[in-house]
């Protein structure tokens, strides 16, 4: 029986953490981390310059965390990514990478997510959504 005796914001670190440590863990099968994960998936839309990679990914970026030149640099030392003039774009192998990672990536999704309903799981995103909302417009008001 999962105690419910908890507050809801253990239960979203509590998560947080196991998605970050489940994440990692696959990821590093394949012999890279979240930032490089990320950079892939923008390349997969097409190619990207270098300005436009970092503004795809600020999001994502933390402060003191490896660079985004540090994981291109070693996208396209891997053979994964290559140079055009200023744009970057995956390779037939990062391509193929993408894949791989992508069939790892969707197994975890599909364990977190086990013995959801898509309403379910909907409505889980959408209540945390809401509470988010609701602290970003009390945030505001300051």
């Amino acid at each position: 029986m999962i105690p419910t005796d908890r507050p809801l914001g253990y239960w979203v670190k509590h998560l947080d953490n196991l998605l970050e440590t489940s994440l990692d863990r696959v990821l590093a099968r394949s012999g890279i981390r979240r930032r490089h994960w990320q950079v892939l998936n923008v390349l997969r839309e097409g190619p990207r310059d270098r300005a436009q990679i970092a503004e795809a990914m600020l999001a994502f970026w933390l402060p003191a965390s490896v660079t985004q030149t540090d994981v291109v640099d070693d996208l396209v030392r891997r053979g994964w990514a290559e140079i055009d003039g200023d744009l970057y774009a995956l390779t037939s192998d990062g391509e193929e990478a993408h894949s791989r990672v992508s069939l790892d990536v969707a197994t975890l999704r599909a364990q977190v997510t086990q013995g959801f309903s898509a309403d379910e799981y909907a409505a889980v995103v959408n209540a945390l959504a809401r509470m988010a909302e609701n602290l970003e417009g009390s945030e505001q008001g300051r």
